[in-house]
């Protein structure tokens, strides 16, 4: 972390947007690029998987236990949610803040975020895309080491986690908008975004 940890608005600050994610008018807009991000990822994740069988060679195994496809993404779902929020948390630590978890069942959504903390827009950033980053990266390496049908489990596990991740996306396209010297405030379902005056 290049610059210090920050709880108070500079007076010579400003809010310049108020990006609210859960409201009414956002929520088809939001499925909508969920499921396109999800699509994405699973075709990504699926030439990926061609890539190391052709590289490595195939590795036949047996998953274990048969359960149909849409029960693992299920289970996945499941298992990728505190994963998710957990890399979101010690992003929040690097960032010199005290993270905290929560869910907001009303709108089926799980968030981490840091109470009266502002974040340098490039430390958002990193906050934002730590888990879409991290899992992916998890599942690249995954789908090389885990035999060939447990591989695809991890491409699916890649895909649902960014299906999920629409609303870290959403907030990183809206605060690189602004200069660096920006500071965001993130508020679980929604996050301030604040410049300095004539800037």
């Amino acid at each position: 972390m290049s610059r210090p940890a920050i709880h108070e608005l500079p007076p010579d600050y400003r809010e310049v947007e108020h990006l609210v994610l859960l409201e009414p008018s956002s929520i088809l807009r939001l499925n909508v690029l969920a499921l396109i991000l999800l699509v994405a990822g699973m075709a990504g994740m699926l030439a990926w998987r061609v890539v190391a069988i052709r590289l490595r060679g195939p590795l036949p195994g047996n998953r274990g236990v048969d359960l149909p496809w849409w029960v693992w993404a299920l289970l996945l779902l499941v298992a990728v949610i505190p994963v998710h929020e957990g890399l979101h948390g010690l992003a929040i630590l690097w960032a010199g803040h005290r993270p905290r978890f929560g869910m907001m069942l009303s709108k089926g959504a799980f968030y981490a975020t840091a109470d009266n903390a502002l974040f340098w827009r490039n430390a958002f950033v990193v906050i934002a895309l730590a888990p879409l980053i991290g899992i992916t990266l998890l599942g690249m390496v995954l789908t090389v080491l885990l035999p060939d049908d447990l591989g695809f489990y991890a491409a699916l596990l890649v895909a649902i986690n960014a299906g999920s991740a629409i609303g870290d996306v959403w907030m990183t396209w809206a605060v690189l908008r602004y200069s660096p010297a920006a500071l965001v405030r993130d508020e679980a379902d929604s996050i301030r975004i604040y410049t300095r005056v004539g800037s």
